[in-house]
């Protein structure tokens, strides 16, 4: 199992990047970068989400050393995305939780990409509703945007 620096830094060499590059693509110091591929220190959230993006994995894979696939999350990382762009951390956690109850419907079998897609995305569409009729239910006029 990797640590969360084992993992950024092998990414980076895969990439063929620099720490130079790395920093200069996420907007964080070289010597942020050397602390975290040193395991000297760790990437605060917003740090991570760079990294990650600037990686193309997941702040599960960097994060949890049990998860050992670079690829694990990335079919539903647009949707935790969206979800974070409009309702903030909490939205993308509560996204997050919902999808990963629902990937059980997977296992078992082969299903292509794009059924997965479509069910992640209906999974989206009926949260985003559901928040919606919830804020004009419950948040008084006043407060509305």
């Amino acid at each position: 199992m990797k640590t969360t620096g084992e993992k950024i830094r092998d990414l980076r060499l895969n990439l063929g990047l620099t720490q130079a590059e790395l920093a200069e693509m996420t907007g964080i110091t070289v010597r942020s970068i050397t602390n975290y591929e040193t395991d000297a220190a760790t990437p605060r959230r917003l740090q991570l989400r760079k990294l990650c993006e600037a990686l193309n994995v997941t702040e599960d894979y960097l994060l949890k050393p049990e998860i050992d696939d670079p690829t694990y999350g990335l079919d539903t990382a647009p949707y935790v995305n969206a979800a974070r762009e409009r309702y903030g951390s909490k939205g993308a956690i509560d996204m997050k939780a919902l999808l990963d109850a629902n990937r059980a419907l997977f296992a078992g079998g082969e299903m292509p990409q794009e059924d997965k897609d479509l069910f992640f995305q209906a999974v989206t569409e009926a949260y985003f509703e559901c928040k919606k009729q919830a804020h004009d239910k419950f948040t008084p006029e006043k407060y509305r945007k």
